[in-house]
């Protein structure tokens, strides 16, 4: 079968563009160090690719969900350690006033301290993080403890515990409503504060006494509160670290099927440059043979 010159000129032409489209694949794939940028790169690989993108999209989630709950947690800690010493505080006022050297006057002077250890219990009650109660609940809108008349403090948050996902169905307490660290299961601590200022003001020692049992009952209670918020803190900490492993495991897929393999890449952009100069020279030397039979 005879060839034309116009075939051997398309052909030529044709593997010098392909070619050229190699150089540059080669090229970017060196630039970007990424072997797999599009499906057509090769598309048994760039569905998993998808498929790996959206399982550490979620997992980095998560770790973000955990770094925000770990921060409320320690808050919450800071807050109950804090209310842990003001109510032993109260508590060896009120041990103070009980003793029969303590005069009338005394108890009143001291119940003057109670009153701003009070409302400093309200204060750290009302403890905020980026602008949310810690204690309120699920209803962050609105300080969850207000102060009423004669001393009362009400609760305005809710019963409910705010939780966090933290893996794939997995969710996570990450604070304590404030009905059940304030005024809740074993006693209102408010309430108890309250009574002993109006024992120590009205000269009760009996009512002192009485006051001093309810405030071991108190301390009984943040106890608690904070063995809950280590147990949360310690949940947190371990999806933290699983969620570090699972995320290093995926980025490593993710290079492994998409990273590009520089000495490969290299080596190809090389060989498809020598072939492009080895298919221009046969076309220079084509295009003259060919301007010689139509000079002639």
């Amino acid at each position: 079968m005879r060839v034309s010159d116009q075939q051997l000129f398309g052909s030529t032409t044709g593997n010098l563009q392909r070619t050229k489209e190699r150089i540059v694949h080669a090229q970017e794939q060196i630039a970007s160090q990424q072997r797999i940028a599009k499906p057509s790169d090769d598309p048994s690989i760039f569905g998993q690719v998808i498929l790996d993108k959206s399982a550490l999209a979620d997992n980095e989630q998560w770790i973000r969900n955990i770094q925000f709950g770990t921060a409320r947690v320690a808050v919450a800690d800071q807050t109950l350690g804090q209310t842990q010493n003001l109510i032993s505080r109260v508590r060896e006022l009120a041990v103070q006033a009980r003793s029969d050297t303590t005069s009338a006057q005394g108890r009143v002077t001291i119940a003057q301290e109670v009153r701003q250890l009070h409302r400093q219990l309200i204060q750290l009650a009302n403890t905020e993080v980026a602008g949310h109660p810690v204690f309120a609940g699920t209803k962050t809108d609105a300080p969850p403890f207000v102060l009423g008349a004669g001393d009362s403090v009400s609760y305005q948050g809710n019963s409910e515990s705010q939780s966090i996902a933290v893996g794939p169905n997995q969710t996570t307490q990450i604070v304590l409503p404030g009905d059940q660290v304030f005024t809740g299961p074993t006693t209102n601590i408010f309430d108890d504060l309250s009574n002993v200022l109006v024992a120590l003001e009205t000269n009760n020692g009996a009512g002192i006494e009485v006051g001093i049992g309810n405030l071991d009952r108190a301390i009984g209670q943040i106890s608690l509160a904070q063995g809950q918020i280590g147990a949360i803190a310690n949940r947190l900490d371990t999806a933290y670290g699983t969620s570090l492993v699972v995320s290093a495991a995926i980025q490593q897929a993710l290079s492994d099927q998409t990273d590009t393999d520089l000495a490969t890449a290299l080596t190809e952009l090389q060989l498809q440059e020598t072939a492009y100069q080895a298919t221009s020279q046969t076309f220079t030397r084509l295009f003259d043979s060919s301007l010689l039979k139509f000079l002639r």
